[in-house]
């Protein structure tokens, strides 16, 4: 807040004075009388202006400092906000302190009261207007800079909060703070790893948390993804559903190893199958150290073949910070079905941690997830951890990251992506690390690692620890960013709105009884108009949210639309493919081409497909912001948005970019290859009909699944657009019915108030300088 501004709320109970005329204030402020004048003038109000405007003296002391003349009241205000405006622009620590003087002077001659004059001394704080040669400096009390470690501004915003609900009076406004603090504490990172089996995933992890929690010890050769969260040592298994277990069924009838993999279930299970296999999937409460009996495929109960996934809860510190884990099974899982639930959880992963074997080097199978994972899965940072380091030298492990780069560069140009690879390279790190030494310095064996010549620093575990943390909660860290960014917007929404509160309760305390009865009839007037203006714009926005909700069904229809169209392109780009092949070099292309091909097309065509549904989707929501807008600055509403014009862009800016591309495509390109096994350039018809039949068959659930992601993300969506659309009118709402019941219980307790009005004045005062200096922080 303005020093005018400030002075007429505090001084004069008004907060809508806004400059009209000039009085040449400016022009005479080097005058030596021009600061005694000017406290004489300041400190006139409207209940003694007339007895200063009638008097001679006061007429030729006002023309030393301007040529116009004061004849009423409102050319008081003008003159005074004038002079305000003289004084914070331009002054010296000696001048305010000769305004004091001057304050003091006017108060011992009985012209202003005790209370007039401790309000002029806190709006003319020295401290805070001196700026020549006897300035004071003064520093914002408060600065929260965005760009500090996630740790520290959290800290920073906690202790904010905690101050803040000190100088809060409004319950409403202290429970949003607490809602503020709750965002900030139960913010999740989550850290994907994967890898082919055997690649160290446990043995890494374990020696991360200091606990040997997964691998031999507890879970042997984890069969099943396992999500690991901070809490009371405990363990949940869940289970396949009827539907899930189904599609398990029908994969067995084209791929051998699940069908390897079904009939083994069945041997052991039988009838009792059902017992497990539920149409909604069964969950169980399991000993953690009877873990491995449910999840080890080396268990003999096989349990492990009805696992979906494990959720293991520890109180480890690695944790404590709202961190996750989702350690997945092997890439080379024969079940299909583990890799799409794998999938499904590392698109929503915010780093994903990739290990491969150093004697295995870089398989096909991890080249094939490192590129899809940075290219479609929407993953921005991946580390790679290259294990068992200590097997190798150092120029072996430097041959193996180039390896792994060149056979990135492979694959990409079989893709025909190769233009990508700067893109790819740009966004790996690669740390190699004896994930074996690491785990005997964690687990207390710290002798019989420096034994074989580890100290914890050659491990490679600090290397990983110092990359997750900068990664995570580092000053760069995107997510952070986000988090911290959004609490601060929240927490100025918050503190605007307490800051109105105080204002009006200063203009309440300025009041005469009489003004105050005159105000509650003026509020009575005006209140069945604003219950028919707010029923109105709310009958307005459902109304509008109801078409932006309807509009759902026309971007299913352009789903299926386009989904259509994608199959037509897959089997075009196949059978052109064959028929080119068989053709020109009189045999069949080879099943990798194919499999690129039909992996290659399906998820370049979804992206494109949900590019386009997303589009439609903000230039809807787009259309009924701008009208809600326009509405809203009819009745003198601000939609409070950040941008100039409204944008909905603004609104879904990260969302449609990850988990559309979970499913497995290797059904679908096992029975193409099947058809094209025994095809021939005769039979080319034959085959063009029967890849269709297939291409509609598989594409069914593809298209079930991501009708329904994209419906659930777009009702989440519209549910918080409208949500912010109906803010400014629940906001004002909530303000007018707070003010109303404020008045009321001003006049109803006037007397009883005006004993301690003074000390209320100067406290709430008090208060809004500091909320106002929070402000200039969070904005800083």
């Amino acid at each position: 807040m303005s020093l005018e501004k400030d002075y007429f709320l505090l001084y004069h109970g008004i907060n809508d004075i806004e400059q009209t005329s000039t009085y040449g204030t400016n022009e005479n402020k080097d005058k030596d009388e021009f600061f005694d004048i000017a406290s004489l003038v300041l400190s006139a109000t409207r209940r003694d202006y007339e007895k200063f405007i009638t008097l001679d003296s006061f007429k030729k002391l006002v023309s030393k400092i301007t040529n116009k003349e004061v004849k009423n009241l409102d050319e008081l205000y003008q003159l005074q906000f004038c002079l305000i405006d003289a004084i914070e622009n331009d002054s010296r620590n000696c001048n305010i302190e000769r305004m004091h003087e001057s304050f003091e002077y006017l108060k011992n001659e009985n012209i202003i009261g005790q209370f007039e004059y401790n309000k002029l001394i806190s709006l003319f704080d020295p401290k805070e207007l001196a700026s020549c040669d006897d300035e004071i400096d003064v520093e914002d009390e408060l600065k929260v800079d965005e760009k500090k470690p996630f740790k520290e501004a959290k800290n920073e915003l906690d202790d904010l909060i905690l101050e803040l609900k000190s100088i809060f009076i409004t319950d409403d406004f202290k429970k949003e703070l607490d809602e503020t603090s709750n965002y900030l504490s139960n913010q999740k990172f989550s850290i994907g790893i994967t890898g082919v089996m055997n690649a160290g995933k446990s043995t890494m992890l374990n020696a991360l948390m200091g606990q040997e929690i997964l691998g031999s010890a507890v879970v042997p050769e984890t069969a099943n993804l396992t999500i690991v969260k901070h809490g009371k040592p405990s363990a949940k298994v869940f289970y396949w559903n009827k539907e899930e277990w189904q599609k398990i069924e029908q994969s067995a009838n084209e791929i051998k190893s699940i069908k390897d993999f079904v009939d083994e279930t069945k041997k052991v299970f039988g009838d009792k199958l059902s017992d497990l296999i539920k149409e909604d999937s069964l969950s169980e409460e399991v000993n953690i150290n009877s873990l491995a009996s449910y999840t080890s495929a080396e268990a003999s109960g096989k349990k492990c073949n009805l696992v979906k996934y494990v959720e293991l809860r520890s109180d480890l510190n690695f944790l404590s910070e709202g961190i996750e884990i989702v350690d997945t099974p092997g890439l080379d899982d024969p079940v299909i079905q583990r890799e799409e639930i794998t999938k499904e959880y590392i698109s929503d992963c915010d780093l994903m941690i990739h290990l491969m074997n150093v004697s295995q080097s870089a398989t096909l199978k991890d080249v094939e997830f490192i590129i899809d994972a940075l290219l479609y899965q929407n993953i921005t940072k991946l580390l790679i951890v290259i294990t068992r380091a200590d097997t190798v030298t150092k120029e072996q492990l430097e041959e193996v990251i180039n390896y792994t780069k060149s056979s990135i560069q492979r694959q990409l140009k079989a893709q025909n992506k190769d233009s990508k690879l700067n893109y790819i390279l740009e966004h790996i790190k690669f740390i190699p690390i004896s994930g074996k030494m690491a785990l005997y310095h964690r687990t207390g064996r710290s002798e019989e690692a420096i034994k074989n010549g580890f100290n914890l620093e050659d491990t490679g575990i600090l290397e990983i620890e110092d990359y997750l943390n900068e990664t995570l909660f580092g000053a760069d860290s995107s997510k952070s960013d986000l988090i911290i960014k959004s609490a601060l917007i929240q927490l100025q929404k918050i503190i605007t709105k307490e800051l109105k509160s105080f204002n009006y309760e200063l203009v309440l305390l300025s009041k005469s009884k009489d003004e105050l009865l005159k105000d509650l009839e003026e509020f009575t007037k005006k209140k069945d108009t604003n219950k028919r203006i707010f029923a109105s714009l709310k009958e307005d926005i459902n109304l509008y949210k109801s078409d932006a909700t309807n509009y759902l069904e026309t971007l299913e229809a352009f789903l299926s639309s386009e989904l259509i169209e994608l199959q037509n392109i897959i089997k075009q780009r196949v059978f052109n493919d064959v028929k080119y092949s068989l053709e020109k070099d009189k045999r069949k292309p080879e099943n990798s081409r194919i499999k690129t091909i039909v992996e290659t097309a399906i998820k370049d065509g979804i992206i494109d497909i949900i590019r386009d549904y997303r589009y439609k989707f903000i230039k809807k929501s787009q259309s009924i912001g701008e009208i809600c807008e326009q509405k809203y600055q009819d009745l003198g509403f601000v939609m409070g948005h950040k941008n100039d014009n409204f944008d909905a862009r603004g609104f879904f800016q990260d969302d449609f970019k990850s988990g559309f591309l979970t499913s497995s495509n290797q059904l679908l390109i096992n029975k193409i290859l099947k058809e094209l096994k025994d095809t021939k350039q005769s039979k080319l018809l034959e085959f063009d009909r029967a890849i269709e039949t297939q291409i509609k068959e598989e594409f069914s659930s593809i298209e079930k699944t991501i009708k329904e992601k994209a419906k659930k993300i777009s009702e989440m969506l519209i549910e918080n657009f409208f949500r912010a659309i109906a803010e400014p009118l629940n906001v004002f709402e909530h303000k007018l019915k707070k003010d109303e019941k404020l008045l009321q219980d001003r006049i109803e307790n006037f007397e009883e108030k005006e004993k301690n009005k003074e000390v209320v004045t100067m406290d709430i005062h008090k208060k809004i300088k500091r909320l106002e200096s929070v402000m200039k922080g969070l904005k800083a």
